[in-house]
């Protein structure tokens, strides 16, 4: 796959994971703009990381936007030689008419109910991220360093105190099996993906041998598994998923009912006990 235009749709219809939450407050993007963009500058090399390569997507977004105007992204702060941190985004808001600065998020979280802290149930697909660590750092670090006195130097002279400060924060949730239809706490439940399970649940119930599978680059992790053409065979699937588990790495797996043609985006963890699943 690998589509540039397919990811950036992706990246455009992932909801935000929450409208406000603990004094964050989201920026809006129109999603309709993007039926007049010129895709032909849509350019991302591909050799990024997956956070950076997103943020291009935000970067695209903003400058053919009708809305808004960049005026400077990816601002490293540094004093006495010590880089304080980045600035992701400085905007101007033609409609509100002020300047915005936006530090951009996108998020794969796990939602995992053995925890007993409802905040706390969000996590990365490896375990090593979550959600509570991130508004932490949003609240705690980046959004503040806009209003250090270093900062000023790198503004060309605009008064911060007059900024407002947004995120861009985007996510995708997957739920246990168990919970998949079903309302979850905290976040915006329109963000609920799909699901996960550990390899034993995959490979123990017949069900999942029916489907054709297919596991994409992290690159295309973001695009909607339903425009996907290339599928291959249970089997086929299920060793190309063992090459990551071993690595402790919870791969990314779409599945298409060939009966009906319908989608659905899946985790197969790597750390997760086998459960008792509750159809």
């Amino acid at each position: 796959m690998n589509n540039l235009k397919t990811q950036f749709l992706g990246f455009m219809n992932t909801p935000s994971l929450f409208t406000e939450l603990n004094g964050l407050n989201q920026i809006q993007l129109d999603i309709d703009e993007i039926k007049d963009f010129d895709f032909s500058q849509l350019n991302v090399v591909d050799n990024l990381t997956m956070g950076v390569r997103i943020e291009r997507f935000f970067e695209f977004y903003i400058q053919q936007s009708k809305n808004y105007d960049l005026i400077k992204n990816n601002i490293q702060i540094i004093n006495n030689k010590q880089t304080l941190g980045e600035l992701d985004f400085i905007i101007y808001d033609k409609k509100a008419n002020k300047y915005l600065h936006v530090e951009h998020v996108y998020k794969f979280y796990l939602y995992d109910d053995s925890i007993p802290s409802e905040i706390d149930r969000y996590i990365g697909p490896n375990k090593n991220d979550t959600f509570v660590k991130k508004l932490a750092k949003l609240k705690n670090k980046q959004l503040p360093l806009l209003h250090k006195d270093e900062t000023q130097e790198y503004l060309d002279g605009l008064d911060t105190d007059s900024f407002e400060q947004k995120i861009c924060l985007k996510g995708n949730i997957f739920v246990p099996l168990h919970l998949l239809g079903k309302d979850i706490p905290v976040i915006n439940n329109s963000c609920v993906r799909g699901f996960y399970i550990s390899r034993e649940e995959f490979v123990g119930q017949e069900q999942y041998k029916e489907f054709e599978y297919f596991l994409p680059s992290r690159d295309d992790w973001i695009s909607d598994c339903s425009t996907c053409n290339t599928w291959i065979s249970f089997d086929k699937a299920v060793e190309e998923i063992d090459l990551l588990l071993v690595r402790e790495k919870s791969p990314l797996v779409w599945l298409k009912n060939k009966k009906d043609n319908t989608t659905q985006s899946f985790f197969v963890t790597w750390w997760k006990n086998k459960k008792l699943l509750v159809q």
